[in-house]
């Protein structure tokens, strides 16, 4: 009976494959809106949040660039019917002739809105400043704001004092080195100040010499010490394990390259085609100081250029009582990350010790089931240059509810090119919103980004497996979508918003899948056959189903689609049908033929446009 009723619900999408079935609503599948039309402006960096009356908020930035565009503010639209229309979006703030960036917006446990977001100073990441809004209960729902800006509290800033205080230099007396209460400079100890009589311990300690003062200090600063220690110890763990080698022999080395030695590339007439610093030493001297010529030792890097992008985490303490935030920070300057955590409502903020890693910026935390905390980050370089180091994340924990963490390892599934956000269904799963496909290169052996597509992953063991269902898949139409976000809202349903960029402009986009759909669509399964209803073989390389042709010939691949245990021919206008090698083989998105062209490989990917589901089968020309 159960397998009947199945049947009779999917009648009405799977007419238009040709099957017959009975009468009844099939799954709706992924369902998409928009949050605004298409601009001339830039639009990015969105976020979104269910209020407690059940109404969804979401805020981005719109202007005339990012770090630079002294127009750009913070804009917001609402929706009271779960995401299928947008109200005219309106200014939610703007600090007048300076870019505010990256908002971010929670609802905590006491029913509080918090929206975070940075300003910039000087038309640069190093001058961010992350500040923050509340709007209490009663002043931001819907119906109480006629369906515009909630009635925020002034803003405040985070002040990110991370490490210890600028208290300067350390004199050793009875058996210990002390400090004073105030300075200008960084904590340190002269190197002629260490002697048999007066010891410091080499992990307690790093030796940084300026490029403005030619004399070495022995920096003493717990951050910096504890990035130095936390970058030893990653850098062992990737030549022992080699995770990036999944990739192609040798990309570990590349990477160990980039963050110890950097890579300058010569012109041969004193000058470089190519220059980008090692990114540990570089970075050390930055929260150091040592590269400021106009305050040496005075590290700015470290008090301003702390960004936002995703959403805190709440978690309530030992005491049974108090609740902490816990917000994820990240520099571009310093290209590591921290948390901000804050015990009494946003009073008073603590940061943790750095999270350092192969760039590791814009985390996104979520709880385990054993009380930790994972954050998982993206791969970055110094300064937000495009171009990452490598497309994995890496991931990090805290066992302490934010204060410290672990040294990162290298997920051996996720990869991304861009932001990506984490979120919890209500049966514990885990939900990862991100632009997963990589563009497969054949004659490079590496792996380039794509931000033409972004999916949705799922995880029910706590990262240790994922699934992943296409949302969107741009390949042929010109269109991006960036830092896709995932919230779950009190149904339970998977809300997403991302950067929509097409040929007529930007907007931002929305997409849904209901919490009854959510297994149904991650279950299902394409399969195609070609020919006389042959079925490609699995490649021993790349253990995805292959089909070899001669230069000339053609084969029709049909699909068929198993959805809630019911199978169905998929018709190729269903699909979304894509090559990423066109020279070397093509394939028609109206008939679904594919030609081949000339010798070699070409990756057929193809996407069911309602369901999600992907199917990858490689093509060999000889």
């Amino acid at each position: 009976m159960k397998r009947l009723s199945l049947l009779m619900s999917l009648s009405l999408a799977f007419s238009m494959f040709g099957s017959v079935v009975a009468d009844a609503a099939a799954p709706e599948g992924i369902t998409h809106s928009r949050m605004m039309p298409v601009d001339t402006l830039a639009n990015h960096g969105s976020t979104m949040v269910e209020l407690p009356d059940g109404s969804l908020f979401s805020v981005w930035f719109n202007g005339n660039g990012e770090r630079d565009g002294n127009l750009t503010k913070l804009i917001g639209s609402r929706s009271k019917d779960g995401g299928k229309t947008w109200t005219e979006p309106f200014v939610v703030y703007d600090t007048w002739d300076f870019p505010d960036n990256n908002p971010v917006l929670f609802v905590d446990s006491q029913e509080r809105l918090w929206l975070f977001y940075g300003v910039i100073y000087n038309g640069q990441w190093v001058s961010t400043q992350t500040k923050f809004m509340y709007a209490d209960k009663g002043s931001y729902e819907y119906d109480a704001r006629n369906g515009g800006n909630a009635k925020w509290h002034y803003p405040q800033p985070i002040y990110t004092n991370v490490g210890d205080g600028m208290v300067g230099e350390g004199k050793y007396s009875n058996g210990q080195w002390t400090y004073g209460i105030k300075g200008a400079e960084i904590k340190f100890v002269k190197p002629s100040s260490v002697t048999a009589n007066s010891p410091l311990d080499p992990s307690k300690y790093v030796p940084v010499t300026s490029k403005f003062d030619v004399a070495s200090r022995y920096i003493t600063d717990s951050f910096v010490v504890s990035m130095r220690n936390k970058y030893d110890q990653y850098i062992t763990y990737l030549n022992a394990e080699k995770p990036y080698d999944d990739v192609y022999e040798g990309r570990t080395a590349e990477v160990v390259n980039l963050l110890t030695t950097g890579v300058f590339t010569s012109n041969g007439t004193g000058g470089y085609t190519k220059y980008e610093p090692p990114i540990i030493k570089n970075s050390i001297e930055r929260a150091s100081g040592a590269d400021n010529n106009v305050n040496t030792w005075g590290p700015i890097y470290r008090r301003l250029g702390w960004q936002t992008k995703n959403k805190p985490i709440e978690v309530t303490l030992a005491d049974g009582v108090t609740k902490r935030l816990i917000l994820p920070l990240y520099s571009d300057s310093l290209s590591n990350s921290v948390c901000a955590y804050t015990d009494d409502h946003g009073i008073t903020w603590k940061f943790s010790d750095p999270i350092v890693g192969s760039g590791t910026i814009q985390g996104s935390l979520i709880r385990m089931n054993n009380g930790a905390i994972r954050g998982y980050f993206r791969s970055g370089k110094l300064d937000g240059r495009n171009g990452r180091m490598a497309w994995n994340t890496t991931y990090s924990e805290s066992t302490d509810n934010g204060v410290t963490w672990s040294v990162p390892k290298v997920d051996p599934y996720l990869k991304n090119d861009g932001g990506f956000e984490l979120s919890k269904l209500p049966n514990g799963d885990w939900l990862i919103a991100t632009n997963q496909e990589t563009a497969r290169g054949v004659v490079k052996p590496t792996q380039d980004g794509n931000r033409s597509s972004f999916s949705l992953l799922i995880s029910s063991d706590e990262g240790l497996h994922w699934k992943p269902i296409m949302i969107k898949d741009g390949m042929n139409n010109g269109e991006t979508y960036e830092y896709p976000s995932v919230v779950v809202d009190s149904a339970g349903n998977a809300l997403m918003n991302y950067t929509y960029k097409t040929p007529s402009g930007p907007t931002i986009g929305f997409s849904k899948i209901a919490n009854n759909e959510i297994g149904t669509l991650f279950s299902s399964v394409t399969t195609a056959t070609y020919g006389a209803g042959l079925t490609p073989t699995d490649d021993s390389v790349t253990k995805l189903p292959t089909i070899v042709l001669n230069v000339g010939e053609t084969t029709p691949l049909k699909y068929n689609l198993t959805i809630g245990g019911e199978s169905f021919d998929a018709a190729i206008n269903s699909l979304t049908l894509t090559s990423d090698l066109a020279a070397v083989a093509t394939i028609n998105s109206t008939t679904g033929v594919v030609t081949a062209l000339k010798a070699g490989t070409a990756m057929i990917t193809t996407v069911s446009n309602q369901y999600g589901t992907i199917y990858k089968c490689i093509i060999k020309v000889n």
